[in-house]
């Protein structure tokens, strides 16, 4: 999910003009759109699903914030192998959570070995979670307890978020996902916190300012480095990263003499084995390019509704919440 070692390359050279914590109050009167998955899975791991949702959205609402909740649809075919290997790792973490539980059952061990097992349960158990059905309904219906806006997109979430934003339906997206820069949300706001109410803005185009890489290039340096779609790749970031500066020394020195250059792309298969297999990385470009050729002639007109606070603690209270009196 998302590109590996971006986070760190960005936080290491961006200052916190482009990348800064803000509380959420700095987001009232404004709608932010949500990629919703990426939490589900998440409070989901807690064994806290309804509760942590519960308090999402209440502290979202509680600073004046808008929130439109966007839900995966189809596994896009590009993806499915992908899919499949996770599904596989999902069955191995949870045969050997089964192996591990066995031998804490049989009781053979000190406390301090005990406490150690119970880590590696607790990862293991992380690893294997699977959100049904039932829960995302589940869910649905504490949104519609709210009034609060959902979709389920085409495919996956992340276009679509990013699609709100750049539209102007939404000013940012909140996202732990690092493919939110391949489509280029315009603000991406991670690490929210529950218990501090506070998240970490990310401005895309400061940072790609602070970078001094324009974003056609951004995006191929990131689709280059292994997405998703091209896991099979030996590529890194840091790596294309390299490349890409001989690149840029290349152009400049084409641009002196006034001639003409090649791509980053073309540039890279006609000077280097780093590529090896052209066509499917331009295949791969333009699963991120044509967001909004796909969602352009979709109406996307639902609008808040009242929210029913007796619905909402009945289903609170059907999962085990309690509320004081009022």
């Amino acid at each position: 999910m998302g590109i590996k070692l971006l986070n760190k390359y960005l936080r290491e050279k961006c200052t916190s003009k482009s990348i800064n914590k803000k509380h959420l109050s700095h987001f009232a009167g404004k709608r932010i759109v949500v990629d919703t998955s990426i939490y589900l899975y998440h409070f989901l791991s807690e064994n806290a699903l309804m509760e942590n949702m519960y308090l999402f959205i209440s502290i979202l609402k509680s600073y004046g914030i808008e929130p439109i909740f966007i839900f995966d649809g189809k596994t896009p075919q590009e993806k499915k192998k992908l899919v499949k290997e996770r599904s596989q790792k999902k069955k191995d973490a949870e045969e050997k959570y089964n192996e591990l539980l066995s031998l804490k059952k049989d009781g053979k061990m000190d406390e301090l070995e005990e406490k150690k097992m119970q880590l590696e349960l607790e990862a293991l158990r992380r690893q294997f979670v699977r959100l049904r059905n039932e829960d995302i309904m589940k869910v649905k219906e504490l949104m519609d307890a709210y009034g609060v806006i959902y979709y389920d997109a085409p495919y996956e979430a992340d276009d679509l978020c990013v699609y709100f934003v750049k539209s102007g339906m939404a000013y940012a997206c909140i996202s732990d996902d690092m493919d939110m820069f391949l489509y280029g949300c315009p603000y991406v706001l991670r690490n929210f916190s529950l218990l501090n109410h506070s998240i970490l803005m990310y401005d895309t185009t400061s940072i790609l300012d602070e970078l001094n890489i324009p974003f056609n290039h951004f995006r191929e340096i990131l689709i280059l480095s292994g997405t998703d779609y091209n896991t099979d790749s030996d590529t890194n970031l840091i790596e294309t990263l390299r490349w890409y500066n001989q690149y840029t020394n290349y152009i400049k020195k084409n641009k002196e003499k006034n001639k003409p250059y090649y791509g980053f792309y073309l540039w890279l298969a006609k000077n280097t084995k780093y590529i090896t297999d052209l066509k499917q990385l331009f295949k791969t470009y333009q699963v991120f390019n044509n967001e909004e050729i796909e969602h352009k002639n979709t109406s996307f007109d639902k609008e808040s509704r009242k929210e029913d606070k007796q619905k909402i603690k009945d289903i609170m209270q059907h999962e085990g919440f309690l509320f004081c009196n009022e």
